[in-house]
């Protein structure tokens, strides 16, 4: 990876949608050119995804208490509802992160995850600042 590579590589971090064309004139080289750095990224695992980033509005920690011999089987369960799940130490046996954009959103999921068997309590918290 040299220079030219990390260049394409910050431009496309700011924007992903960007066409190769436009990093292209940017950066002084030709389309093939940005096509086959970009492939070559893309190979050696060093692009994994072109993504985007969106504004979440709710950010909260699912406390979650479940039946001993249950807790890893509602953890899996968790994991198809929340972003991060964590089994923990403690008066709960998880803690779940989740992102929402709306307060309803996050209600659904906390009532998803309450009605999986094997959980007995739960207790969400609501990030208010970084």
């Amino acid at each position: 990876m040299d220079e030219r590579d990390l260049q394409i590589l910050r431009m496309l971090k700011e924007n992903s949608r960007l066409k190769y064309v436009e990093v292209a004139k940017a950066l002084g080289l030709t389309e093939g050119a940005v096509r086959r750095r970009i492939k070559k990224l893309k190979e050696h695992g060093i692009i994994r995804k072109f993504t985007i980033e969106t504004s979440v509005e709710l950010e909260g920690i699912i406390l979650i208490e479940t039946e001993a011999d249950k807790t890893e089987n509602v953890a899996d369960r968790v994991r198809e509802i929340c972003d991060k799940v964590f089994e923990v130490s403690g008066e709960y046996d998880i803690a779940a992160l989740i992102q929402a954009y709306t307060i309803e959103e996050l209600n659904r999921s906390v009532d998803e995850i309450r009605k999986l068997p094997g959980v007995l309590s739960t207790k969400t918290l609501i990030k208010l600042k970084d």
